[in-house]
């Protein structure tokens, strides 16, 4: 069997922060959502472009005026075992890339771009929770594994959770060796 890569397409990148987006930002946004996330058409309609927290800024990938890649973020301080130590980080979700354009490369130019624009923002850390089957995605992209960790939050429907399933850091002005040790990472609000 012959297999041959698709091109990674030159795509158009941007940092937009959350204030500057239109209503008609908002809705193609929406679009490329429920395209990503088609479990989730309930969430990412009437122009909703997000989850649970409002992201402060997004990294989006143009294929001319169509948004294709995106990933949200917002400057977080983590407590680590409710309180033993912190962390500042840029905590990042709502990661995807238009089905059209998967397998293309896309997905790890938007991890670079998110590493340049947590850099540029002089983060130590950028910070996600993700299911299991996506992880080596982000180890790929730089993202490293915290191994036994779990995660404290406030879930969409506003209750308290406790996830247990993978999560990764991504050092960017910090060593890994820098992330507070500690079982229990505390998201003090909803996820991205």
């Amino acid at each position: 069997m012959c297999w041959l890569a698709r091109a990674v397409p030159n795509l158009i990148w941007t940092l937009r922060w959350e204030a500057d987006l239109s209503t008609a930002d908002h809705d193609s946004l929406s679009g490329l959502l429920l395209r990503v996330y088609p479990m989730h058409d309930k969430t990412f309609r009437d122009g909703r472009s997000w989850s649970g927290a409002i992201p402060e800024a997004r990294v989006i990938g143009y294929d001319g005026a169509r948004p294709v890649a995106h990933l949200g973020f917002l400057r977080r301080q983590l407590r680590i075992d409710d309180g033993a130590a912190s962390v500042l980080v840029g905590d990042a979700g709502l990661v995807g890339v238009d089905p059209d354009f998967r397998g293309s490369g896309v997905g790890l130019q938007l991890l670079t771009e998110c590493a340049t624009a947590l850099q540029g923002l002089a983060l130590p850390f950028g910070f996600l929770t993700c299911g299991p089957d996506v992880v080596p995605f982000y180890e790929n992209g730089g993202w490293q594994l915290l191994p036994g960790q779990v995660t404290r939050m406030i879930d969409n429907d506003l209750h308290p959770e406790t996830y247990t399933g993978p999560a990764l850091a991504l050092p960017v002005t910090a060593g890994i060796e820098q992330w507070p040790t500690g079982h229990t990472v505390v998201r003090d609000g909803l996820e991205v």
